[in-house]
């Protein structure tokens, strides 16, 4: 089922009257047509009208899950991580800082008004059973640690790389050695220090019998690694040990403590007789009862579910699975255990698997136990996405993720209805925001989220939110919502239509031309040569094709020949003169090789035969800047080609001034047309937007993102000036870096949209100037006002410049025109002055430069 398709069974609309029922539906699915083709402002304005004539709850919900959440969503932080609950419920947990010298903050989460009541400068803390106690690790922080600290972080500055990994492991040897346990009444604010002499301890639980135990190892070797009991005099008790003990967590009950014993291996301890079992599994997970424990093992023809009766016996039981199952672990929340691919019901009945049918991750429901059909396998996901992480909530139903590493999406299960529902947004139609952490509180009522709702993946800063699954957003914030999302779209269409007005023939033109077939011929042809990456003989075979397909539209292909991991590679370029400033270049760029085991049809060959199309339609239609179309190797071996195509760019002077990055854009999860603008400059990001809006049926989303891909090579030489489309995180190719990332795998409906869109971007970039540099503010010498510069736009066509000056909340407030560069303020001072050149034929700037006053 794909996320998309959000609760679309029918429901029982038995408050409205039948008729008006039956008109509702209609109309509401007359919207979802028009917004899954992307025509947002149809939609928006169908299902505004829809909340103002009074509509079911039921349908109140689908327009709730087509705009975004559907429950309430609470910010408590912008800058947080490490997420908790108590366990009664009542408190959560997050960290701030990083390293050894984080910050906890504790939150009472009870009401509908979340407060902080305490932050505690630690880490890796844990809420006592009863939620009364805080126990957290601390740093003591003694003179001779601050000294030593210190004479360490000045000796790795500049150092050699043996002499940083040496520091490296002399700073986490102190740090061991000062790092000690500390409890905080969190009704008193009382506190009291655990000092575990000779224990480097690395993480804290409660037991049932509320003593603090310690995850750690001996630093004189005497005990090795294990769990320890803390007792208030600092001493330590060994519970466990063993070389490698990891992840510990008590058995509800307290009668057994479950821990690691290395990968692949772990034990479970009876508390009162000190009796061990040894099993070879991983995931080991217990029934919320306590009664029954299941782990996964491999076999000889698959996998094996593993059950055992927490009883006196230990009774237990295995299933063969016909799929292989997922040995690979994730935290979902710092308090959880590590977690894989499996989950056990509250009476342990049945439980949930992560299984691989075919090329992406599933669930299956797998009955055990006293259950009547024992090893019963029931496929709950179908979604061409990964399904991942699953975890049972006490009401049955099931939270689990989808997606791939670098973006995952909470989803919501009913193991009854079937219903899905797609749980955290950020509410807007175009900004995606990738989420990180999940912690469910222990009656599934609420679930903390780490998350990057702004949609910025380029800032550390990730927010923290609470959503309440038992309160749904009410109608008069959905309908603020699409009012809000309706105004949004309705202004980025007139401002596409504005910026793109003088040459919107042209450019409708030149994209008619984008052929389909033409792009299937590419990459039919770019696929035979199966890895393209720098060590196969592929590479070498695509440079030669890329090569002579741009001798074929007429270039003289341009080689930037250099060694890659001891073999000869290239970048290919195609160079576009500029008629008016030909010195000002904008780049288009896509790799063409491929991860060493995949052919790589989306990653990248997708994005590279877009940029080959687009060279044969802009062949002989310039444009006033000069564009150049850049094919880079070596992406997949560490953006080597981009970074020598931008090494020489430095290093000749060229005047690059925007570009446009494209990586995987061939992939789609259903029958719409989505993909994502990966931006760091808005006024690039805003300029697709209108490409997509205005000559394609792209449905275009943005994130802040442009690190780990060719785009970060532009944006540490020149800055701000990067734009481009990438699948992630919109999309979740389950074929990224696999041998199964074949042709048959892509939409070419899509790439030829993408084609499009990236054609017209680049023709308006290329016709617009440039951002404005060397923006500046200096005191008169009288003091009595303020002179604002800049430098002369590099376009030779450049005839004035709009200039804005404004508050933060509107600092495009007052607009005028100046064909100087340099303004006089006197008087009030503003916050921000914002400048934009405009050129001969009345084109401004695709982005502001800005500076601050004040």
């Amino acid at each position: 089922m794909s996320s998309r398709l959000l609760c679309l069974g029918l429901f029982l609309l038995s408050s409205v009257p039948l008729q008006a029922q039956d008109d509702h539906l209609d109309r509401f699915f007359g919207a979802k047509e028009a917004w899954d083709r992307g025509h947002f402002v149809v939609a928006l304005e169908s299902l505004e009208s829809l909340l103002l004539d009074e509509p079911s709850v039921e349908l109140q919900d689908r327009i709730a899950l087509l705009t975004g959440e559907l429950y309430v969503v609470t910010e408590l932080t912008t800058d947080g991580r490490a997420v908790r609950w108590s366990p009664d419920g009542r408190l959560g947990a997050y960290e701030t800082g990083s390293g050894m010298d984080r910050v906890t903050h504790v939150w009472d989460l009870t009401g509908d008004r979340p407060r902080e009541l305490t932050s505690i400068d630690g880490f890796e803390a844990v809420f006592s059973p009863t939620g009364g106690m805080i126990a957290y690790l601390t740093l003591e922080r003694t003179p001779a640690f601050t000294e030593t600290r210190a004479r360490l972080e000045e000796e790795s500055a500049g150092a050699d790389r043996a002499t940083r990994m040496r520091i490296r492991r002399e700073m986490a040897a102190l740090e061991a050695q000062h790092t000690i346990v500390a409890v905080r009444d969190l009704g008193s604010g009382g506190e009291r220090t655990l000092r575990t002499a000779g224990l480097a301890v690395s993480s804290i639980l409660y037991g049932p019998d509320r003593a603090v135990y310690a995850v750690g190892r001996d630093l004189d070797g005497g005990q090795g690694s294990g769990v320890f009991r803390i007792g208030e005099d600092g001493s330590s008790l060994p519970l466990a040990t063993g070389s490698a003990v990891t992840d510990p967590f008590f058995v509800p009950g307290g009668e057994f403590l479950v821990y690691g014993t290395g990968r692949g291996a772990f034990s479970v301890l009876h508390t009162g007789t000190g009796g061990v079992h040894d099993y070879q599994g991983f995931a080991p997970t217990v029934s919320e009862d306590g009664q029954t424990l299941a782990f996964l093992a491999a076999s000889e023809t698959g996998s094996v579910l593993n059950t055992i009766s927490l009883g006196p016996a230990f009774e237990s039981a295995s299933m063969d699975l016909p799929y292989l199952v997922s040995t690979s672990s994730s935290r979902l929340c710092a308090s959880c255990p590590a977690r894989s691919g499996l989950a056990l019901s509250p009476d342990g009945t049945f439980a949930v698997v992560q299984a691989r049918p075919r090329e992406d991750w599933e669930l299956f429901r797998v009955a055990v136990g006293d259950s009547d059909e024992p090893g019963a396998l029931t496929q709950i996901t179908r979604e061409i996405q990964h399904d991942l992480y699953p975890v049972l909530l006490s009401d049955g139903k099931l939270l689990a993720m989808k997606g791939e590493g670098r973006h995952r999406r909470s989803h919501l299960y009913d193991l009854e209805s079937g219903e899905v529902i797609w749980l955290f947004r950020n509410n807007t139609v175009r900004t995606v925001a990738p989420e990180y952490e999940w912690a469910p509180s222990l009656d599934g009522s609420r679930l903390l989220i780490v998350a990057e709702r702004d949609g910025n993946t380029v800032s550390p800063e990730r927010g923290v939110y609470l959503m309440d699954l038992t309160r749904k957003v009410p109608k008069e914030e959905l309908l603020v919502r699409v009012r809000s999302n309706l105004a949004s779209e309705k202004d980025l269409r007139a401002k596409a239509e504005a910026m793109y007005g003088s040459i919107a023939e042209e450019v409708h033109e030149v994209v008619e031309r984008i052929s389909t077939t033409r792009l299937f011929e590419y990459q039919e042809a770019l696929f035979q040569f199966g890895s393209k990456n720098v060590s196969q003989p592929g590479n070498r075979a695509a440079i030669d094709y890329i090569a002579a397909k741009l001798r074929e539209f007429g270039y003289d292909p341009e080689f930037e020949w250099f060694e890659a991991r001891g073999v000869e590679t290239a970048n290919v370029i195609a160079r576009i003169p500029g008629t008016q400033s030909p010195d000002v270049v904008y780049a288009v760029s896509a790799h063409f090789d491929s991860n060493a085991r995949s052919p790589g049809a989306d990653d990248n060959t997708s994005a590279t035969v877009g940029l080959l199309e687009m060279a044969r339609v802009l062949k002989d239609h310039p444009m006033p800047a000069t564009i150049e179309i850049a094919l880079f190797t070596g992406e997949e071996s560490g953006l080597l080609g981009s970074r020598e195509y931008v090494r020489r760019a430095v290093e000749s002077g060229k005047k690059l001034v925007g570009a446009l990055n494209n990586d995987m854009v061939g992939f789609a999860e259903d029958h719409r047309l989505d993909n994502t603008i990966r931006y760091s400059n808005a006024g690039i990001r805003d300029l697709q937007h209108g490409a997509a809006i205005l000559f394609s049926e792209m449905i275009s989303h943005d994130a802040e993102y442009y690190k780990s891909t060719d785009a970060a090579a532009y944006y540490d030489a020149y800055g701000d000036i990067v734009g481009g489309i990438g699948s992630y995180p919109i999309l979740a190719s389950p074929h990224y870096h696999q041998s199964h990332d074949v042709l048959e795998t892509i939409n070419h409906k899509l790439v030829t949209e993408v084609a499009k869109m990236s054609t017209a971007s680049v023709m308006m970039l290329a016709s617009s100037p440039s951002r404005v540099a060397g923006l500046e503010a200096s005191q008169t010498p009288e003091g009595q006002g303020v002179r604002v510069s800049w430098t002369p736009a590099v376009e030779t066509d450049v005839t004035e410049y709009l200039v804005a000056i404004g508050p933060e909340g509107d600092p495009l407030r007052d607009v005028s025109r100046t064909d100087k560069t340099t303004l006089w303020i006197t008087g009030g001072l503003p916050e921000f002055v914002s400048v934009k050149a405009v050129n001969d034929r009345g084109i401004e700037g695709w982005d502001w430069a800005r500076i601050k006053l004040r």
